[in-house]
């Protein structure tokens, strides 16, 4: 589902805006509240959200979003949007969007701490800093340093990480959301830096493996089909296949567990893969060759076995959809102008990312970082710099300050207005 008729950006309009009075002071606001930005990523990292449960950080952005003007409410995914209207009889939505959840499970100490400088704790950067920056954007508009012409819808999603599937933006653009019709232009705010764009969605599958035996004791049953025996079996069968690529394809075992003791014939275990091609064609292939590790390894498992068997499911858990923006495209022209504008040097890069959905769409969408640097990711020992951050939400302003002076009147045509 595709949004409203595409509005065209004004060129002499965005050009001007780096120069314009009012850019400038909200500028020097964001740097000035750095301070309160980092109290705020750390505040919100010390709600714990593991994919699936993001409902208390969820209510505590809606909370704060609240408590700085927007009007906010939970759509049936569980995201939080908050909503500014912009002026009277504008449409063309731009969302901007962070995802809510972390990549650790559900009991992990999250305890996030500033020291030497830097910002610890898991989810620090991935997400904090993308829902730090959606912060400071709210607190511009509470306190009408950004003043946009077309309606913006802030967005704290669910769903990026693990086995999400990108719950959250899958909802946001379904026919089931009243906002898929609505937004014409997308931002996601996922993770440190400046100086990459994702213009290309990196499409990807996750599989589970299940394997199932009869199970039994280490000695009294030695020799029977063991489902851990299978699972490792097929781990050697697919290293052995796939060789990979960086930059183009790879094949993760990122999960890989089974039994219930170290004197016990396992009789199940589970394996979950991650499959990730820029190619379409590759990505095929790729479950191939799971495919047929499954079968090899499961057989010389039962092959071998002195009695039993051990059985395979095989089952998709997760599928993002790929595709690219043109070169051409006015949202990644935007981008590029406003990092000539800024002395930024920037590429653009495919990866999986929130921006998967509307890219897929093919809507205009693209992924930015939220500035700072960061180190440590999906790990207990992550950490975020914020130095350099500034120059980041200038640029995510800059931007989101551009799109939102365009919007489409009821008629569908553009409608452009002087700065």
């Amino acid at each position: 589902m595709k949004g409203p008729r595409q509005p065209t950006l004004d060129a002499e309009e965005w050009a001007g805006i780096g120069s314009a009075g009012a850019y400038r002071s909200a500028c020097t606001r964001l740097a000035a509240w750095e301070r309160w930005i980092q109290q705020q990523q750390l505040a919100v990292t010390g709600v714990a959200a593991p994919t699936g449960y993001e409902a208390l950080r969820a209510e505590w952005m809606s909370e704060a979003w609240r408590a700085l003007g927007l009007e906010t409410h939970l759509d049936e995914a569980g995201n939080v949007l908050g909503y500014h209207a912009g002026e009277a009889g504008a449409r063309g939505v731009v969302a901007i969007t962070a995802h809510l959840d972390t990549a650790f499970p559900a009991g992990t100490q999250v305890r996030p701490e500033r020291r030497n400088g830097r910002l610890w704790g898991p989810g620090i950067c991935d997400n904090g800093a993308g829902l730090a920056a959606l912060l400071a954007l709210a607190r511009l508009l509470h306190e009408k340093k950004w003043r946009p012409r077309s309606p913006v819808l802030l967005v704290a999603n669910v769903g990026e990480e693990g086995e999400g599937d990108l719950k959250g933006m899958r909802h946001l653009f379904s026919r089931q959301s009243r906002w898929a019709k609505e937004i014409a232009w997308t931002l996601v705010l996922d993770g440190p830096g400046v100086h990459q764009i994702t213009s290309a969605a990196l499409p990807s599958v996750r599989l589970r493996v299940g394997f199932d035996g009869q199970g039994g004791h280490s000695w009294s049953d030695v020799g029977r089909a063991s489902a851990n025996s299978a699972a490792v079996r097929v781990g050697a069968a697919l290293l052995a296949q796939v060789e990979p690529k960086a930059g183009q394809w790879g094949c993760n075992i990122g999960l890989l567990q089974g039994g219930s003791a170290v004197n016990a014939i396992a009789a199940r275990a589970e394996m979950k893969l991650d499959l990730r091609a820029r190619e379409p064609r590759r990505l095929v292939e790729l479950e191939q060759a799971v495919r047929r590790a499954v079968a090899q390894g499961v057989e010389q498992e039962n092959a071998a076995a002195l009695s039993g068997r051990v059985r395979a499911r095989l089952e998709t858990i997760g599928e993002r959809p790929g595709g690219s923006l043109p070169e051409d495209a006015q949202i990644l022209r935007l981008v590029r102008q406003v990092d000539a504008a800024l002395g930024i040097v920037s590429q653009a890069q495919c990866a999986s990312t929130d921006a998967n959905i509307p890219i897929a769409q093919g809507r205009q969408a693209l992924r930015l970082g939220a500035g700072g640097k960061a180190g440590g990711i999906h790990t207990l020992q992550e950490w975020y710099d914020p130095g350099g951050r500034t120059l980041a939400l200038r640029r995510i302003l800059w931007v989101a300050w551009a799109l939102s002076r365009t919007g489409i009147e009821d008629e569908g045509r553009v409608r452009r207005r002087s700065a």
